[in-house]
């Protein structure tokens, strides 16, 4: 077969969360479920999924939008559209078969091969649905079903101009670092505003729409051992005497009960 010529296409590359711990008739089960999914979130959007170019990977795909798709449909209308029917399906089924998919978003030259597509934008886009920050936004928000993260190039020609009524202030930037890949890319999640949750204590990457990143802050140094005791404006650390007995104040009482004390 001959190398066909590259073509730009906008591509999706969908992975599901935690694939591995289904059995083998549990792996079955959702791969039916997905593939049902992505058929009616197309159908809700207008889009024709038969006219996509889909290369399945087991527990998601990567999916070619034909030509002169609209990127602003595909943002602002597909994936809340899985999401919303995501909701539903993880509402009647056992919490074992639930379903939660991270999806990535990115456009570039593409090169159909014998094997499936080639090129550096489908490398890139499985590269964002693994990026350890998208995995982190399912962790940060255990409500959500569907967590999209989308390359530089879509959030500033789509996302930044706010086509279809796109949230841009609801994206927050990450640095997305897989194997030789290190790019900057926005984490969106439908229904929430990724730079509100509290970022998790392993990661140092900048959740902010605009903002560099940044060192997560260190934690704090730990206390010294002792006791501390404030009497107006003296303040004393370690084992205090006070009263007219002499009594002892931040000391251990010894086991004999004879009332006395050490440290």
């Amino acid at each position: 077969m001959a190398i066909s010529q590259p073509s730009r296409r906008l591509i999706m590359a969908v992975d599901m969360e935690s694939y591995s711990r289904h059995d083998d008739a549990g792996q079955a089960r959702v791969q039916t479920d997905f593939r049902h999914l992505m058929q009616r979130a197309a159908e809700q959007c207008g889009l024709q999924r038969t006219g996509w170019e889909i290369q399945p990977t087991g527990d998601g795909e990567l999916a070619l939008f034909p030509p002169g798709t609209s990127e602003p449909r595909v943002i602002a209308d597909l994936v809340p559209a899985m999401d919303r029917i995501l909701r539903d399906h993880n509402r009647d089924v056992a919490p074992h078969a639930k379903v939660r998919l991270r999806v990535a978003i990115h456009q570039g030259l593409v090169t159909k091969t014998e094997n499936g597509y080639a090129g550096s934008a489908v490398v890139a886009a499985a590269r964002l649905v693994d990026a350890d920050p998208l995995k982190d936004a399912l962790k940060r928000f255990p409500q959500a079903t569907v967590v999209m993260i989308v390359s530089s190039t879509i959030f500033r020609e789509v996302v930044s101009q706010s086509y279809s009524g796109i949230r841009k202030e609801r994206y927050g930037r990450v640095d997305v670092r897989v194997k030789s890949f290190a790019e900057d890319a926005w984490i969106f999640v439908p229904d929430e505003d990724f730079n509100l949750a509290a970022p998790s204590p392993s990661r140092t990457y900048d959740a902010s729409p605009c903002g560099d990143a940044e060192e997560a802050p260190q934690p704090a140094p730990p206390a010294t051992s002792g006791s501390r005791f404030s009497f107006g404006t003296v303040t004393n650390h370690g084992p205090t005497v006070f009263g007219d007995h002499a009594r002892i104040a931040g000391a251990a009482e010894s086991p004999r009960g004879d009332g006395a004390s050490w440290r």
